[in-house]
């Protein structure tokens, strides 16, 4: 599982950045999915490398799977 974690994707500097790098990591590593965990952003970007999932901080942690004590 592959996360990248920014405060916000709004500024297109930031969001190119942001998108680039998991992308290079997602195709270096022969996967097809990543996640950006961002302070309040929901939204799916399709690119060459396969899907990236940006997800507001609060669904990401509610989506964490139960560890066990």
């Amino acid at each position: 599982m592959l996360i990248q974690v920014c405060a916000s994707l709004a500024e297109p500097q930031t969001r190119k950045r942001e998108v680039t790098a998991l992308r290079e990591a997602m195709a270096e590593l022969g996967l097809t999915s990543g996640t950006i965990v961002t302070n309040g952003e929901n939204q799916r970007i399709e690119t060459d490398s396969g899907i990236i999932e940006v997800l507001p901080i609060w669904k990401f942690l509610l989506d964490l799977p139960e560890t066990p004590e």
